[in-house]
């Protein structure tokens, strides 16, 4: 009784390999961007804005407004600055 080879016989599927066609998950270092991402963003927007009142009530003192006119307006202007960054980094993706 002769055997014949058959086709299949050269495949090596053991039990411990993956299919081909299992979809893959996104790697953890996929998963962390995001967060360190935004959290930069974050203290992106704290770090303007302390800057900004800081130089602000070092102009009022420097000046002697009565008002503390220059610590609001650099207070404004870095929020404003500071939604206009982020709105452009979000858009990006």
């Amino acid at each position: 009784m002769i055997l014949k080879r058959s086709k299949f016989a050269n495949l090596n599927i053991g039990m411990d390999e993956a299919p081909e066609n299992k979809e893959e998950k996104p790697s953890r270092q996929d998963n962390v961007k995001p967060y360190v991402k935004y959290s930069g963003m974050a203290f992106q927007m704290i770090g303007t804005l302390l800057l900004a009142a800081f130089a602000g009530i070092k102009l009022d003192e420097y000046f002697a407004t009565e008002n503390p006119w220059f610590t609001i307006v650099f207070l404004l202007v870095g929020v404003i600055g500071s939604m206009v960054l982020t709105i452009i980094s979000i858009s990006k993706k």
